[in-house]
């Protein structure tokens, strides 16, 4: 079979692509109509109440919700808006955990569980209901999820995880013998029902777009926060164009914080590469869901490296995209000089096995994931001796998730209100 060529390291029309994502080959999210949302470089000093460094789900989300309040707030980032790791994600919408509910009822409680499964859940319905409110055309739909058995793991791995699940209040999960794809290899396994997937890029664009024609939000783009000092509980950002920003609150969604010396936040998280092939296929040939399995329970990683697969619906009247992801491992470790041909190669492999697809590849990409040493995300305000300083973090491989979820903790840290989740991942926890 003759593939077509994939899309790798596309021209922008006036910068090199390589310097405003982080990796060389373009995502499935962007084509020659959809490239990230630019905006101009910030070009004089400004004071804001609320500085927020980053253009993901996590930023934006923060950015739009603080917005509503009345505060003043400006928004930074060093490429373009969903140029990082938010513009590699694979867009999965689900309260299914890759660190699997019975591991955080064993490491961190019942309690803790329910609360974790409750932010997720609220996750969901918060895009799906800022989709409705803002009217964004962005592919959002909800659909199920299934996880099913990797061949190393055995039924006792799911059946652990439904008790856990009904423990944590999701009760609408339920084991299934047959999987919607039929096969024996995807057999039995868990239905999430209630989840959701969407296109990121149009939402977050279209979110982008409205707070700054608007002037809720005043966005900067290719803009590095180069360096952060406070003075009198003032903080100031120096950018790489030469002028700073002075705000009172500012917020690091960078997937991975800027600030660490006192904090040491990465002693408190492990850096995983990720990787995605996207095959074509004919519409509605695959049934519309989420699917993941249980991971290679072989690997000595925390977090078992698993398959994960959805589908994304094209303007093309005859085919679709079948995005499947995974071959994750621990960036810098030896596995990481096997080549990356390798990687795709693998992920190829299991995707015609599994979904018996023939059809080219046309994409594919890899991301970096934060995996939390304890297995829950880490937002709120960073540790150390600078005050009003906020971070969004580990979102593990439930990224738009945890970034919607740092949206709603940040605003409301903030803002001086109680939320309800802001313990569980709190930085000053004991991550260990």
């Amino acid at each position: 079979m003759t593939s077509r060529p994939v899309h790798a390291k596309p021209e922008m029309k006036s910068d090199i692509w390589e310097l405003h994502t982080s990796g060389q080959n373009q995502s499935s999210w962007f084509n020659d109509t959809l490239q990230p949302a630019k905006f101009e470089k910030l070009s004089e000093n400004i004071s804001v109440d609320v500085a927020i460094v980053g253009g993901g789900i996590a930023g934006i989300t923060t950015a739009y919700l603080i917005s509503k309040s009345g505060k003043s707030v400006a928004l930074l980032e060093d490429g373009y808006i969903g140029s990082g790791e938010t513009g590699r994600t694979t867009a999965h919408i689900t309260h299914a955990l890759d660190d699997r509910y019975y591991n955080i009822e064993k490491n961190h409680g019942t309690n803790s569980a329910k609360m974790a499964a409750a932010s997720h859940t609220s996750a969901i319905d918060f895009i799906d209901r800022t989709v409705r409110e803002e009217r964004i055309d962005c592919a959002f739909s909800r659909l199920n999820g299934y996880l099913f058995l990797d061949p190393t793991d055995n039924k006792s791995s799911l059946d652990k995880e439904i008790t856990a699940l009904r423990n944590a209040g999701i009760s609408s999960a339920k084991i299934e013998s047959k999987s919607p794809l039929g096969s024996k290899e995807t057999s039995p396994c868990i239905c999430f029902q209630g989840q959701a997937q969407f296109q990121p890029m149009l939402y977050l664009t279209a979110i982008a777009n409205k707070m700054s024609q608007n002037n809720e939000v005043k966005i900067f783009t290719e803009t590095h926060a180069q360096e952060i000092q406070t003075v009198n509980s003032t903080n100031v950002i120096k950018t790489n164009t030469g002028y700073s920003v002075t705000a009172r609150d500012v917020v690091l969604a960078t997937n991975a914080p800027i600030i660490d010396k006192a904090s040491k936040i990465y002693d408190k998280q492990v850096a995983y590469r990720t990787y995605v092939v996207v095959a074509e296929i004919q519409k509605n040939s695959i049934p519309s869901a989420l699917y993941w399995d249980t991971g290679n329970q072989n690997s000595d990683d925390h977090v078992k490296p698993y398959h994960y697969v959805r589908i994304q619906q094209t303007g093309n009247e005859t085919n679709d995209l079948l995005i499947v992801g995974g071959e994750d491992h621990k960036t810098g470790s030896p596995n990481d000089r096997t080549d990356f041909d390798t990687k795709f190669k693998n992920l190829e492999t299991w995707m015609r096995k599994i979904f018996s697809v023939d059809g080219p590849i046309v994409y594919n990409w890899s991301g970096q994931v934060m995996e939390p040493l304890d297995g829950l995300a880490i937002i709120g305000p960073n540790p150390g001796k600078d005050k009003n300083i906020y971070i969004a973090t580990g979102d593990s491989g439930n990224g738009i998730t945890h970034g919607t979820i740092a949206g709603i903790i940040l605003h409301d840290l903030i803002l001086g209100k109680n939320n309800p989740w802001a313990e569980l991942y709190n930085p000053n926890r004991n991550i260990r």
